[in-house]
């Protein structure tokens, strides 16, 4: 695996648990918060390549974190993946206009997270 950074953001301890697994067993290094605030701040204090972000989080959701990433020209580029358990077709207005690279549903695997990550240049 290259030297990708992810940022994981989760406010479910177990998604963040499961992910990093996957991560690590990708040897990818990441980095987990647990709401979009954080998301935030942690991108001010240090660069990440992708970032995997759940849409339900308290604080700040994913839907405006990531709106607010995409309308900043220093974190634009940074590819934001995010997870949902929700109906994709339901959410799919709320998941393109705040501008999501790519989704990943619920419960996701190591095989979807590969995909990803393949798909940005990350594998």
């Amino acid at each position: 695996m290259s030297n990708c950074k992810v940022l994981v953001a989760d406010d479910v301890f177990a998604n963040q648990f499961l992910l990093a697994s996957m991560l690590e067993e990708l040897s990818v290094g990441f980095k987990t918060v647990s709401n979009g605030q954080e998301v935030l701040d942690e991108l001010s204090n240090d660069k990440y390549d992708l970032i995997f972000m759940d849409i339900e989080m308290p604080v700040m959701n994913g839907i405006e974190a990531t709106k607010q990433i995409k309308n900043d020209s220093r974190y634009q580029k940074i590819p934001v993946i995010a997870l949902t358990a929700h109906d994709i077709d339901e959410f799919q207005g709320q998941f393109t206009e705040a501008c999501f690279d790519s989704i990943v549903e619920k419960p996701f695997t190591i095989d979807s997270i590969s995909h990803v990550l393949a798909k940005f240049n990350f594998q």
